[in-house]
């Protein structure tokens, strides 16, 4: 997984600007890009066009973000199991068309 993330360099540490979705203790590579002071405003500036444009959602914060139960997890495999191969699905819908 890739993500860009703007970070902030303070007393020694880079602190994101938003959450992270990762796992505790995920290993992470980091490149250093040093920006402008003037490009934060304006990848604010896009980032609120492409939320307004609904081109893109809002993080949800992570305390939102409720993990999936284990009985939530059977429930699906039980669903998907029962669906059949989803290269099967997908000819079907082609064929429909």
């Amino acid at each position: 997984m890739s993500e860009k993330v703007v970070a902030i360099y303070e007393q020694g540490v880079l602190r994101p600007l938003e959450p992270l979705h990762l796992p505790e203790c995920t290993r992470v590579q980091i490149q250093v890009i040093t920006s402008p002071s003037g490009d934060e405003g304006e990848y604010d500036r896009v980032r609120q066009a492409l939320l307004r444009a609904g081109i893109i959602r809002p993080r949800l914060p992570e305390a939102d973000v409720q993990p999936v139960s284990e009985a939530q997890l059977v429930a699906a495999g039980n669903a998907l199991a029962q669906a059949g191969p989803l290269s099967e699905i997908i000819i079907a819908e082609r064929d429909g068309r």
